[in-house]
């Protein structure tokens, strides 16, 4: 795919428009529109829209699993993950920056609130899990930041489920930016976080990690607040 170099919108207008157009084509049983996230290095990696608008993968499932309520999903997006807690009986508050995935959250039946996770999430120190799935511990470019307010959500001995890149695939910080048909969104700061860097952003966040596990070919790691 190669997006017209068009004016660059914000990431979150984009990001809630391309959410709200691919709700609509799930939910009328066609593929989400295509869409990409584009690292400062050039390579393009797909976003799976129609993964985060579904019902939870057996992935997922084996993760939340291990989820004590109540939880906390940091940067839940649509809400599959909250939503699935939710319906089994788990208390879980989702948190997202996007109104467009908070909608799309509630309508699935997920407890969720609009608001920025380093600032207003409500009762910090007594969450028994936080969730860092889809990538989320690289939101905004600080992994190291974000597992320490992380460990200030969580009560003593609570748990955070965090998901990584696969063993061998370096850590670190990057610019991305958001690509669909003909648009694209202004760059901003991201990260990745493979298996074998966890353990010392962990420690330097005040968390202990456990041995990392992986699920659906996918890679997660459970973290301990002290």
């Amino acid at each position: 795919m190669t997006a017209t170099l068009t004016r660059p919108l914000p990431a979150d207008l984009l990001y809630g428009r391309l959410l709200a157009t691919a709700a609509r084509e799930v939910l009328g049983g066609t593929p989400a529109p295509p869409a990409k996230l584009r690292l400062a290095d050039g390579s393009l990696e797909t976003l799976p829209l129609d993964r985060w608008l579904g019902p939870v993968d057996a992935a997922d499932a084996e993760v939340l699993e291990l989820a004590q309520g109540p939880v906390i999903d940091l940067g839940c997006g649509p809400g599959r993950h909250a939503a699935e807690l939710r319906a089994v009986g788990t208390a879980a508050l989702g948190v997202d920056f996007s109104p467009v995935a908070i909608s799309i959250a509630r309508r699935r039946g997920a407890a969720v609130m609009l608001g920025d996770l380093f600032t207003g999430v409500p009762h910090a120190g007594r969450w028994r899990t936080a969730l860092l799935l889809d990538g989320n511990v690289g939101i905004g470019g600080a992994p190291e930041a974000l597992l320490r307010r992380t460990c200030e959500l969580l009560a003593p001995g609570g748990s955070a489920l965090v998901e990584l890149d696969a063993p061998g695939a370096p850590t670190y910080r990057t610019r991305v930016r958001i690509e669909a048909s003909g648009v694209v969104s202004h760059w901003f700061s991201w990260a990745r976080v493979g298996v074998d860097g966890i353990e010392p952003l962990a420690r330097g966040a005040g968390l202990s990690a456990d041995e990392a596990f992986s699920a659906g070919g996918r890679w997660f790691a459970r973290l301990f607040a002290p």
